[in-house]
């Protein structure tokens, strides 16, 4: 009895689909709707990031608003 074990016992039928068991077309579809999402959920993280151009204006004339009412 040995005591190399690498973890393949010789039967193959657990890897008829590949690494993760399922039919790889099907594994192309899952992978191609999950980069969907990331793209579409990145997208709206960019446009929240998006600096807002009311605001910035509104910073730069609260200084002189200050000065004018004072």
């Amino acid at each position: 009895m040995s005591d190399d074990f690498d973890g393949d016992s010789g039967d193959n039928s657990d890897n008829e689909y590949g690494e993760g068991g399922i039919p790889a077309d099907l594994e192309a579809d899952i992978e191609e709707k999950i980069q969907r999402e990331v793209d579409d959920r990145v997208a709206d993280i960019y446009a929240d990031s998006r600096p807002r151009s009311g605001g910035c204006l509104l910073i730069l004339a609260l200084p002189a608003l200050c000065l004018w009412f004072w």
